[in-house]
């Protein structure tokens, strides 16, 4: 009975007539777009701060300077929506790692830019960024072979029908590396997107060139295979970075 409170709450709205309340609910202590400030939480101030976006509930920190940011206040010490992306509230060069796995393709076209800028911004010199973003180019051409049994394709086809009771052509499976409807109404309501960005190495590359790195330092990686042991943990939970035949992965340092 209280988690269904909880979700309930957590949705943020409610139909009336034809009319729509909405409401916002985050932990004890944490702004909208800001630090939580509860027990436990790191302190922002300073340096040395590692961050993961959208760790998810299997992860567990390696140690305590790590620091989660998520919309779910439950799970980011930063609880964040990118709908209403102000700036990571970190000084700048404070953070000597950043993680990133199946995220960043649900922040808008129109946000990440800024998100990337930001990253690089409090990432300090030597500092190191991994993202894992879904492989939109790989998903394109197993698209094009008309290859119905690409293990993606498959997953989606049979959670389409799970969820939506609808028989996926080819096509929609892969256009769901672009874009795709959230699955997670308790926090953000209905009719929201859940992918709203897509890339292939050479477009994430421009992408984070344009957010001021350094374009040769950009590196395509592969699972589990990083130049830093901050990312050790990639593989040892239940993760989206694990289904390497569709993740695409890449490595910056500042």
């Amino acid at each position: 009975m209280v988690r269904a409170i909880r979700s309930y709450l957590r949705a943020g709205s409610l139909p009336v007539g034809k009319f729509e309340l909405r409401w916002s609910v985050a932990r004890r202590g944490a702004s909208q777009n800001g630090a939580a400030q509860g027990k436990g939480v790191p302190s922002l101030s300073g340096g040395g701060h590692k961050l993961h976006f959208g760790p998810g509930p299997g992860w567990v920190k390696p140690d305590a300077d790590w620091v989660t940011i998520d919309i779910d206040p439950e799970r980011g010490d930063i609880a964040m929506d990118f709908r209403d992306y102000r700036s990571l509230p970190l000084p700048d060069g404070s953070v000597t790692a950043i993680y990133a796995s199946h995220t960043f393709e649900h922040i808008s076209i129109f946000t990440i830019g800024e998100v990337l800028a930001d990253c690089h911004r409090v990432l300090a010199p030597g500092g190191r960024m991994r993202i894992i973003v879904p492989d939109a180019g790989e998903s394109v051409r197993q698209y094009l072979e008309r290859n119905e049994n690409f293990p993606l394709f498959v997953r989606r086809r049979e959670k389409a029908k799970r969820f939506y009771g609808e028989d996926y052509t080819i096509f929609e499976c892969m256009k769901e590396d672009f874009i795709s409807r959230s699955n997670q109404e308790f926090l953000l309501g209905s009719d929201r997107l859940a992918h709203q960005n897509a890339w292939d190495f050479e477009s994430l590359a421009r992408s984070l060139a344009r957010a001021g790195f350094d374009p040769g330092k950009i590196e395509r990686s592969d699972f589990r295979s990083s130049a830093t042991p901050d990312f050790a943990f990639e593989g040892s939970y239940d993760s989206e970075a694990n289904e390497r035949d569709r993740s695409l992965y890449v490595e910056v340092e500042k």
